[in-house]
């Protein structure tokens, strides 16, 4: 069994296998930093004065050369790290479908409805027997719930905060702090504790095939 500091190293594993880093690129916000002449004030081209210097200096200065070979180049425009990277993911898409959807939905930041829809069924299938011969209004809210549980789940492990709080909660189910409190909370409580296992085993797969 993984310790906690072999999950977050495991966690970052997957993050950095799905993402496109680049030397001079810097995320700010949700879309990729362009290349402009503000963030990188040593590509401005010259003006005035200097630029009339720099021009001045170019015309009367005689340059002598000799043909040299080009120093090699690497064709691939890729970073050391990129192979590394790709293993990764290839070794993802190995595992069971249900680790599969939460690793690309938590982790991969994955657009993609099936792996969001992949975790919702899976996380569904496992609570489900814990409700017993609850009546039918409970089970269709508790199926509503199982959608608003994984994207707050996968908030607290990326971030560390809850995108749904339980009076959120509470008030969408129109329901009495003393029923949240008796009845559903436990089983708010219920859902992340399933998650957790989830993210557990799937790290835990994953490590096992990469390792």
């Amino acid at each position: 069994m993984l310790e906690a500091q072999d999950l977050a190293y495991m966690r970052r594993t997957v993050v950095y296998a799905h993402a496109t880093p680049s030397p001079r690129r810097v995320s700010e916000s949700d879309m990729p930093a362009r290349f402009t002449d503000e963030r990188y004030p040593e590509r401005r081209h010259r003006a005035g004065p200097d630029r009339w210097a720099a021009e001045m200096k170019r015309s009367s200065t005689r340059l002598v050369a000799s043909g040299t070979r080009p120093k090699p180049k690497s064709s691939l425009p890729l970073p050391p790290w990129a192979f590394e990277d790709s293993k990764v993911v290839a070794a993802i898409r190995t595992l069971p479908a249900d680790y599969q959807h939460w690793l690309r939905y938590a982790y991969a930041d994955s657009r993609e409805w099936s792996d969001e829809q992949g975790v919702t069924v899976a996380l569904w299938r496992r609570f489900e027997p814990t409700l017993g011969g609850a009546r039918e209004k409970t089970r269709k809210a508790c199926q509503g719930l199982v959608h608003l549980a994984a994207q707050c789940h996968k908030s607290r492990k990326n971030s560390g905060q809850v995108v749904h709080e339980p009076a959120r909660i509470q008030e969408l189910l129109g329901i009495t702090r003393a029923n949240w409190d008796k009845h559903w909370c436990p089983r708010w409580v219920a859902m992340h504790g399933i998650l957790n296992q989830l993210d557990r085993e799937a790290l835990e797969a994953l490590w096992s095939v990469t390792g």
